[in-house]
């Protein structure tokens, strides 16, 4: 899974096509001249490359015209993965992906030289390269061109000098200027370019989201989900030191199931643990100088969504309205912010609101186009909000609406919420659990939030856009 070069090319109209950065690694060269033999096909010079490359992405300055090899109907399309016409043969494959100025490429090496073109998806070196350019965008978009670029050229020598990448993810960059101000008193991974000299602290942090459509349709259906990652910032000292972390529920008698499980490269699993079937006891891992993603997940619980809701709304220009939200009882009663949005699609601004609310307090937007509920931290005692509105709207200006489903009775109320110190799958680390390898034991903080993401209830008068006869159904908790 090695690289034969990587390019970096500016889109910039002051500097269109000049090069940024071309690293070329010879001994792969030569590896893949051996491989193919007769068949090999050499890396053009960089100028002619980018040539190539420009007019092969209808991007020089003679685009518009028509090509026949590039523009023909019949041909099969693999992008980010082309193939560029050289002197002798073409040469393929080649990854390129433009954005925001720059033209970012890279020529893997295929060392089964009988590959089918078709069995892209087999060509394990197109996933690496296709990696490394993406996290040469991130760097690119978040530092100074100059500064970056020399960082990124450093980091190539440090984390794959010989064309294989020892780490596709290039969140370190920044650090190798830290790197650089060492004494190379000893080998030091990719991953982690310095050894950390400070007080050591391990953070974890928990983050959840839930998803949820709702409707009190053919008796209240709703779709949930629930997925959520672990984050980790390990400031500990020694390059090679290992943690061990153990993964527990907080809720009695629910013990911790986790699906879809994906784990972080430098994550090993250990003990009596399945990924399958979602029962993680212990993760070991050689933390990055970085924040990185240790573990993504879904969840089967809960079973039920955390608020449940209904929303009617029926009227032309003069509207009545009715939402009422049940907080679950398993669900704690403490939230960062709580808010229910309507947007009113289609129709002119609000010219009058009468409402009616038990909890909480609405209020329209500056434009009249859309209502937010702010319910705030806590629900009521019996943990039910009810809003009951009049509306009256004017015919003009229309609000401009992209989703050409919510017309007429179409809409919908979105829920927004997030909690702290509390996860809905349960997840949660022992911190008495989490160890280090060497050294003496750092201080761990465990953060855990909650928020929702496209939680909406549908109009009880309006089409829904699922299919009733697939989704899961829950009890009605409203009379």
């Amino acid at each position: 899974m090695s690289l034969r070069c990587v390019l970096v090319i500016n889109l910039s109209k002051e500097d269109f096509g000049k090069i940024l950065l071309f690293r070329q690694f010879p001994t792969v060269e030569k590896r893949c001249e051996k491989v193919y033999g007769s068949d090999y096909v050499p890396l053009p010079a960089p100028s002619i490359f980018v040539n190539n490359l420009l007019v092969r992405l209808a991007l020089s300055s003679d685009s518009k015209q028509y090509v026949e090899w590039r523009d023909k109907s019949n041909g099969t399309m693999q992008f980010p993965v082309i193939g560029i016409n050289t002197e002798k043969k073409e040469l393929w494959p080649v990854v390129a992906i433009a954005q925001n100025y720059f033209l970012l490429c890279c020529v893997p090496f295929v060392e089964d030289k009988n590959i089918d073109r078709k069995d892209l998806l087999k060509v394990f070196s197109v996933s690496v390269g296709f990696s490394v350019l993406l996290g040469i965008f991130q760097i690119l978009a978040t530092a100074d061109r100059l500064s970056c670029l020399i960082d990124l050229d450093n980091y190539l020598t440090l984390s794959m000098p010989f064309g294989t990448p020892s780490d596709t993810d290039l969140s370190s960059v920044p650090y190798i200027n830290k790197f650089h101000s060492q004494k190379f008193i000893k080998r030091q991974p990719a991953w982690k370019p310095f050894d950390y000299k400070g007080k050591q602290q391990i953070s974890f942090k928990i983050l959840e989201f839930v998803r949820s459509v709702q409707s009190d349709q053919s008796g209240g259906i709703c779709h949930l989900e629930t997925f959520g990652q672990i984050s980790v910032k390990a400031d500990v000292e020694g390059s090679l030191n290992d943690v061990t972390v153990s993964l527990l529920s907080t809720e009695s008698g629910q013990p911790l199931s986790l699906d879809s499980v994906v784990i972080h490269p430098c994550v090993n699993v250990h003990g009596p643990s399945s990924i399958g079937s979602g029962s993680l006891k212990r993760l070991r891992f050689s933390p990055p100088s970085y924040e990185f993603i240790m573990l993504q997940y879904c969840s089967p619980f809960p079973k039920n969504p955390p608020i449940q809701g209904v929303f009617k709304m029926l009227g032309e220009n003069s509207v009545e309205l009715l939402i009422q939200l049940k907080l679950n009882d398993k669900v704690k009663n403490s939230f960062e912010y709580c808010d229910l949005i309507i947007v009113f699609f289609n129709r002119g601004p609000v010219k009058n609101m009468e409402f009616n609310v038990n909890h909480g307090s609405p209020k329209l937007s500056e434009d009249k186009h859309s209502l937010k509920w702010t319910i705030g931290s806590k629900f009521p005692r019996d943990l039910e909000a009810v809003l009951t509105a009049k509306l009256e709207f004017l015919e003009k200006p229309i609000m401009p609406n992209s989703d050409s489903f919510c017309v007429d009775k179409n809409c919908y109320a979105q829920i927004n919420f997030k909690q702290s110190n509390s996860t809905l799958s349960g997840c949660s680390i022992d911190p008495k659990n989490v160890t280090v390898s060497e050294g003496s034991k750092p201080k761990i903080l465990i953060e855990r939030s909650v928020q929702s993401t496209e939680y909406r209830i549908w109009n009880n008068y309006g089409d829904l856009p699922f299919p009733v006869n697939i989704v899961n159904k829950f009890n009605q908790v409203f009379s």
